[in-house]
């Protein structure tokens, strides 16, 4: 498990030495190609050699700071909670700011001699310092906005409520009709054959009695036999 550990922090360090001079030498190469526009001289040549001089400056840094100052300060000052990786603007400060002064002092030395190498160690301690904390600060502004936005993701958006809503209807459907009910709706879809409710049907109901009645004490007067009474009916009938 530990040489798994170190293997990765390894790549790790790899990858950072390498990004990082990359992007360095990339931005100081444009930096120089423009300068040099500006001075109506050759951005090509000028674009070269600032680019190879901040590549081997930040190689320097990036190199010095990850395997010879971040190793040394993490075994000889494990037991200090300012110089250990705890997620805060502090982060790996320490280790850059001995990798700035490391760097600062050698360019100094090889470009102005003795004299500048305290002061171009302070120099490049502060400014590189300063950058780091700034990295950190954006770091964790970063790493402070993922709860929102996982958040914002895991709730439904109200597109999804609509559909859910339009999928669950809350209106419950009628329920499926019966045959005669069915045959009914043919009848007045084909001829116009009107349904009766319960109380309609009673009334005509009674309305034909009425009539058979009359019908009845009519033919009754003129000496007609009077009907014979109905038998018990033997099937129990309804209406249709």
């Amino acid at each position: 498990m530990a040489n798994v550990s170190d293997n990765a922090a390894l790549e790790q360090s790899v990858r950072t030495v390498v990004t990082g001079t990359l992007a360095v030498s990339l931005v100081g190469g444009l930096s120089g190609a423009g300068y040099a526009t500006l001075k109506g001289k050759s951005p090509l040549t000028y674009g070269f050699m600032t680019s190879l001089n901040t590549g081997l400056a930040s190689l320097t840094f990036f190199g010095s700071r990850e395997f010879l100052f971040s190793p040394l300060i993490r075994d000889s000052l494990s037991h200090v909670e300012l110089v250990q990786p705890t997620g805060n603007v502090t982060d790996k400060v320490a280790d850059t700011a001995a990798a700035g002064a490391f760097t600062g002092a050698i360019l100094n030395g090889v470009r102005y001699g003795g004299s500048r190498v305290a002061a171009g160690a302070v120099a490049w301690a502060c400014t590189t310092s300063l950058l780091q904390m700034g990295c950190n600060r954006f770091i964790i502004a970063q790493r402070d906005s993922l709860p929102v936005q996982q958040s914002e993701l895991n709730e439904p958006s109200h597109l999804h409520s609509q559909v859910k809503e339009l999928s669950e209807p809350s209106i419950r459907l009628p329920e499926p009709k019966g045959s005669s009910d069915r045959i009914m709706d043919v009848m007045t879809w084909v001829a116009p054959v009107k349904k009766l409710s319960d109380d309609e049907y009673v009334t005509v109901m009674r309305k034909q009695q009425a009539a058979i009645d009359k019908r009845l004490a009519e033919l009754q007067a003129k000496g007609a036999p009077p009907p014979p009474p109905p038998s018990a009916p033997t099937d129990t009938q309804s209406r249709p």
